[in-house]
C-alpha cells in the first residue's frame, strides 16, 4: 500500500488527526522510518480525499477524509459481512482469504516473512466473530502472544472480550470471543469453543507438527487456517500430522510476487567471504571426518531414518539419550557437530568482518547482526559499542520487559543495532531495518527466510534492503560448494544486485558497495565473485 492508503486507512473512523499523530500511528504499526514530510506530502498531494477540519488559531492542522470517501468507508467494510474498519488488505491478502474460503475455511497460507500474514489471520478471526463463532489463535512464544494482543487490539469491533493464555494468563474461550494462547500453555489448556463454529489459527504453524506440539490442535475447531513463512519440515511433520489437520497448503506468496506487488522493499545480497587460520580449518576438517564415520556406524545400525536430514536428526538425539555402543557414537556424531557449528560461530575472522562492518552498520537507518548463539550476540553488541555504535543484544536469556525495552528503543532509533541468535527468527515484529548481516548462517532455508524477511518492510523513498551473508570460505558455510542452496536458488534470481566479495577483499570497498546500494544499484545485475577492484 502506499502512504496514502495507509492515511486513508486511519482516518476511516471519523477522527480527524495532525500529520505528527498520523505518522506516530503508521511507526506504532510498523511503518517506523514514515517522516511527517511523507504524511504531509500524501495529505496534500489529493485534495479531494483530504481535507482540513475546523481548527483555532492554537491548534496544529488537523486532517480528516472528505465527507464522499468518510461516507464511502462507512459503507465498505475492509472485510466483508463484518464492520471492521482496519487496514485495508493487500491484493495478495484477499486472494489468500478467497482460496482459504473456498476449501471450506482450512487450509495453510504460506507467504515469506515481511508480507503481513498475520493480517490475514486477524482478518479470518474478525470474520469468524461477524459469522457468531469464536476464534483461538496459537502462538509459539509470550513475545507473538503480546505481539497478536495488540493488533488484535487495535482492530477488533467493539465490545469483543479478548483472552491470553500463558505466561501467567489463563482467560480462555468459555469467558472470551478471541484467545490467544502459547502452545506451552495451551497442551493442557481446555480451548474448545462455547459457540457454533469456532477457527483456530496457527502462527508459525510449523512449529505444530512435532510430537510434542500437534497435541494443541484440537479437532473442535471446524475452521482451521495454519501461517507459516516455510511450511515444510525437514522431518516431513507437515506431511504426517499437519496437512491431515489443515487441509493442506492453499495459498503461496512468494518473493517474486511479493516483489511485483510492492509489498516488500526490492533487496541486494552481498556474500563476503572470510578464512580460518591453519589451525581452525585442521580442527574442522577433524569434526569433518569423525562426523562422516559416526554417521556411517549409525546408518549401519538400521535405528535411524536416513532421509529426510531433519528425520534423521531427530532419529540421532533420540538414540544419543540411550545407553550402548551405537548411543555413544549417536553423542559423538552430536558433539562433533556443535564444535563445528562453534567453530564457524567464534572463529576470529567473524569478529573482523564485524568490524569491518561498522562503518556500514553506522549508516544504516537501522541494522541487525544475527549470531548463533546469545554468547556471541553479546560479544557482537560489545564489539560495535567500543567502534562508537549504539548496540544491544537480544536474546532469550534476557527477561522479556528487557527485550521489548530494547526492540522499543530500535524503533525510536536510540538503539542502531541489535545483535541476536535466533530469537526474532520467528514472527516477532522487528521494527523495520534496511541491513541484516548474517555472521553465523545456518543450513536452515527455514531461518533465512525469516532473517531476511526482517529487512524487507517497504521502506520510504523506495529504499532498497540489504542483505549480508558473511561465511568461512571451504566450510558448510560457503555457498560455492552449495550452502544455502534452496534459500539462493529462490531469491538470487529476484535480487535487484548480488556481490560476492572474496576473502581480503578491501572492508572499504565492501562498505562502499553497501552504501550505494541502499539507494538502488544502477545497470546490469552483477553475479559475478569481486576482488574489490
Amino acid at each position: 500500500m502506499s502512504d496514502t492508503d495507509d492515511v486513508v486507512a486511519l482516518l476511516r473512523r471519523g477522527t480527524p488527526r495532525s500529520a505528527v499523530e498520523l505518522r506516530d500511528a503508521l511507526r506504532s504499526k510498523g511503518r517506523v522510518s514514515i517522516t511527517t514530510a511523507d504524511i504531509v506530502r500524501a495529505l496534500t498531494a489529493n485534495p479531494g480525499r483530504f481535507v482540513a477540519a475546523p481548527r483555532s488559531d492554537k491548534q496544529p492542522c488537523r486532517w480528516q477524509l472528505a465527507p464522499e470517501d468518510l461516507a464511502a468507508s462507512e459503507a465498505r467494510p475492509s472485510i466483508p459481512g463484518t464492520n471492521w474498519f482496519g487496514p485495508p488488505l493487500f491484493l495478495w491478502q484477499e486472494e489468500a482469504l478467497a482460496a482459504w474460503r473456498m476449501r471450506a475455511r482450512r487450509g495453510v497460507i504460506e507467504a515469506v516473512t515481511g508480507t503481513g500474514k498475520t493480517m490475514v489471520g486477524v482478518a479470518a478471526a474478525v470474520e469468524e466473530l461477524a459469522r457468531g463463532g469464536q476464534a483461538c489463535v496459537l502462538v509459539p512464544s509470550r513475545d507473538l502472544m503480546y505481539q497478536w494482543q495488540s493488533v488484535l487490539r487495535s482492530v477488533l469491533p467493539a465490545g469483543f472480550v479478548l483472552g491470553l493464555v500463558g505466561d501467567g494468563h489463563r482467560v480462555g474461550l468459555e469467558s472470551s470471543d478471541v484467545t490467544i494462547a502459547v502452545v506451552n500453555s495451551a497442551r493442557e489448556a481446555d480451548l474448545r469453543p462455547r459457540r457454533p463454529g469456532g477457527l483456530l489459527v496457527a502462527d508459525e504453524c510449523h512449529r505444530y507438527g512435532s510430537d510434542g506440539n500437534r497435541v494443541v490442535l484440537r479437532t473442535s475447531f471446524p475452521y482451521r487456517l495454519g501461517l507459516s513463512a516455510t511450511y515444510a519440515r525437514s522431518d516431513d511433520g507437515h506431511l504426517d500430522w499437519l496437512d491431515p489437520y489443515f487441509g493442506g497448503r492453499c495459498f503461496r506468496m512468494g518473493y517474486r510476487r511479493a516483489l511485483a506487488d510492492r509489498v516488500v522493499a526490492p533487496f541486494i545480497v552481498a556474500f563476503v567471504g572470510v578464512t580460518f587460520s591453519a589451525e581452525e580449518m585442521a580442527d574442522y576438517s577433524d569434526l569433518g571426518l569423525l562426523m562422516a564415520k559416526a554417521r556411517a556406524m549409525i546408518l549401519r545400525s538400521g535405528l535411524v531414518r536416513p532421509e529426510p536430514f531433519g528425520a534423521f536428526l531427530a532419529d540421532v538425539a533420540r538414540l544419543s539419550g540411550g545407553s550402548g555402543g551405537v548411543s555413544a557414537t549417536a553423542m559423538a556424531y552430536l558433539g562433533a557437530m556443535a564444535e563445528r557449528r562453534r567453530l564457524l560461530s567464534e572463529t576470529p575472522a567473524k569478529v573482523v568482518a564485524l568490524q569491518g562492518l561498522a562503518p556500514a552498520f553506522a549508516a544504516a537507518d537501522r541494522a541487525i547482526a544475527f549470531t548463533r548463539s546469545i554468547a556471541a550476540a553479546d560479544e557482537a553488541a560489545v564489539v560495535l559499542q567500543r567502534l562508537g555504535l549504539r548496540a544491544a543484544p537480544v536474546h532469550s536469556a534476557l527477561a522479556g520487559g528487557v527485550r521489548r525495552a530494547t526492540l522499543g528503543a530500535f524503533s525510536a532509533g536510540s538503539v542502531q543495532v541489535v545483535t541476536a541468535p535466533s530469537v526474532l527468527d520467528e514472527g516477532i515484529d522487528v521494527p523495520a531495518a534496511d541491513l541484516a548481516v548474517i555472521l553465523a548462517a545456518s543450513q536452515s532455508q527455514r531461518q533465512m527466510v525469516q532473517r531476511m524477511g526482517r529487512v524487507l518492510r517497504r521502506k520510504a523513498g523506495g529504499r532498497h534492503a540489504r542483505f549480508v551473508i558473511v561465511y568461512v570460505e571451504g566450510t558448510a558455510e560457503d555457498p560455492v560448494l552449495g550452502a544455502h542452496e534452496g534459500f539462493l536458488d529462490e531469491i538470487v534470481p529476484l535480487a535487484a544486485d548480488v556481490r560476492s566479495f572474496a576473502a581480503g577483499s578491501p572492508w572499504s570497498h565492501i562498505v562502499s558497495y553497501l552504501s550505494s546500494a541502499a539507494q538502488g544499484p544502477q545497470g546490469p545485475r552483477a553475479r559475478n565473485h569481486d576482488n574489490g577492484v
